[in-house]
């Protein structure tokens, strides 16, 4: 009888406590019942500009890089004080993502991220990008998002991973008192969207009760117009991981941001394990979504390294041979900063071996700018967008 009470009692407790964290839930929110037919909450007119850049550390750079290399530290706020703030676009749920943005993102021990996956494996192959949050079986599993206070934003939607068997979430506004209740379970895979309501608060959301097999991916957040530029991948991705991404879920991803414009760097972490072929086949492989939905492309090839540069070389020379047979347009980093490292090193423009420092990264952002604003393909999409005083 006492071996039973000394098992007892902290089953009892567990129970009262997971009970009590339940009620708390429920009582702070009041669940709503959602729909992925909702209307967007603007007009074409209305949309902002999306552009999306990755996919390594050019983009985004080594959080404990001493010299900072990402070029769309620069060019996001060019962007937006030429042709206004779009908004920050679509935002991965993930923690390194927030670390590196200032913001702040937790989560409960049950959620996993699918950052920690390898690339291909469920549900990394249906993400936009390799990040995003999930659990195979969650009860009154949480996340709380916080953006970075530089961020504004109007209308938001969720995208999560519709499946057999899925589970539930809410997700709503912190300072509000009801939330969405999402149902995840479909007869096949899909991507699920959550239109928000319209954003009276700092932005802040929580999700809740997130219950049973659940995968949410990110969001994307906008003003009414301008333009919004989006980080996707981060230091260190190989294309050949994103070439894992399953193109039928990338055409529903690219059918829901709807981007104007994508600019790919891709390949330098790529150099020590992929031939110019295979190369050549990932590229074409990850590339046909974006095709097929007639998506602007601005192809970047990879600035010169200290050391052997063949394998870079040979990649620059498919991605003009892409442009070239497909009619995106192509700009190589090595006509920003020298057609060698020691040419780069001589303008002072390398933090380390491979990597651009802060003046590096802030030249090749100028570079992609001008092109983008002298180039006939390009420029036209920008005309439309209310531009301000240069």
């Amino acid at each position: 009888m006492k071996v039973m009470k000394k098992i007892g009692l902290p089953l009892v407790f567990v129970f009262v406590v997971v009970i009590i964290t339940g009620f708390i839930q429920s009582a702070y929110y009041s669940p709503v019942e959602s729909s992925d037919n909702v209307s967007t909450h603007y007009n074409t007119e209305q949309k902002p500009m999306l552009i999306l850049a990755g996919i390594d550390s050019l983009t985004n750079g080594p959080i404990y890089h001493k010299e900072k290399s990402r070029y769309l530290d620069d060019f996001i706020p060019r962007m937006h004080k030429y042709f206004g703030d779009g908004g920050p676009g679509y935002v991965p749920f993930d923690s390194i993502y927030f670390k590196q943005e200032h913001g702040e993102f937790h989560f409960s021990n049950g959620m996993k991220q699918i950052n920690d996956l390898p690339p291909g494996q469920y549900p990394s192959q249906y993400s936009l990008d390799l990040k995003g949050m999930y659990t195979t079986g969650g009860w009154l599993n949480w996340m709380t998002v916080k953006f970075p206070k530089k961020w504004h934003w109007t209308y938001g939607k969720i995208f999560y991973l519709k499946q057999p068997h899925g589970g539930h979430f809410n997700v709503g506004y912190k300072q509000s008192d009801k939330a969405l209740s999402v149902n995840t379970n479909s007869p096949k895979l899909g991507l699920g969207v959550i239109h928000l309501p319209k954003n009276i608060y700092n932005g802040q959301l929580e999700f809740s009760h997130i219950n049973g097999k659940v995968a949410i991916f990110g969001g994307e957040f906008l003003n009414k117009k301008g333009v919004a530029v989006s980080r996707i991948g981060q230091g260190g991705d190989r294309l050949a991981w994103h070439a894992l991404i399953d193109n039928r879920m990338m055409d529903e991803w690219l059918k829901q941001l709807d981007p104007e414009l994508l600019m790919l760097n891709a390949g330098m972490n790529d150099r020590r394990f992929l031939s110019a072929d295979r190369y050549r086949k990932d590229l074409t492989n990850y590339l046909d979504p974006y095709i097929k939905e007639k998506t602007e492309i601005l192809l970047i090839g990879p600035n010169a390294i200290l050391g052997d540069n063949t394998r870079l070389d040979q990649y620059r020379k498919v991605l003009r041979q892409y442009a070239d047979q497909h009619h995106t347009g192509y700009i190589s980093n090595q006509s920003a900063l020298g057609y060698s490292y020691l040419e780069a090193q001589s303008k002072n423009l390398m933090g380390d071996r491979i990597h651009p420092n802060a003046l590096g990264s802030k030249i090749i952002s100028k570079h992609l700018f001008n092109y983008l604003m002298s180039n006939n393909q390009f420029a036209s999409l920008f005309n439309n967008k209310d531009s301000q005083t240069r």
